[in-house]
């Protein structure tokens, strides 16, 4: 049991505070991006509400390359991997930039709903192509 407890590792004082002052840099950008985004809103008289089709837009990409990405690990050297990925991402910034152009209001819950089948797609697509 000792052997076990000796494998952990163990996290020093210096980690905690490079993990903590990680943390809190995380949360000032953050709120540095909220702030500059209303002031922008606020000199261009945009509206105050929050631009929710974009943001959705923006977390449905990250949830489907992230997930691609973590799920291909071992092709992270393959070239021909991140080509692929490459294309596919420009496919889908473009019609996504297209459709919320010409849409005034998207519902959040259709992202959820989309967010599923575009990763199957992303993955039977690189799947086709990098097996072959």
């Amino acid at each position: 049991m000792s052997a076990t407890r000796n494998q952990m590792p163990r996290r020093t004082r210096s980690g905690r505070i490079k993990d903590w002052l990680l943390y809190v840099a995380i949360a000032v950008l953050i709120v540095i991006s909220v702030w500059m985004f209303a002031m922008h809103q606020a000199r261009t008289g945009g509206s105050p509400n929050l631009p929710l089709k974009w943001l959705g837009f923006a977390g449905m990409t990250a949830i489907v390359f992230g997930n691609a990405i973590r799920a291909c690990r071992r092709s992270w050297g393959n070239q021909k991997f991140w080509v692929f990925l490459v294309l596919f991402f420009a496919v889908h910034s473009v019609l996504g930039v297209l459709v919320l152009l010409r849409v005034p209001v998207v519902p959040l819950l259709l992202y959820a709903v989309l967010t599923g089948p575009e990763y199957l797609l992303l993955a039977a697509y690189l799947g086709y192509f990098l097996d072959s």
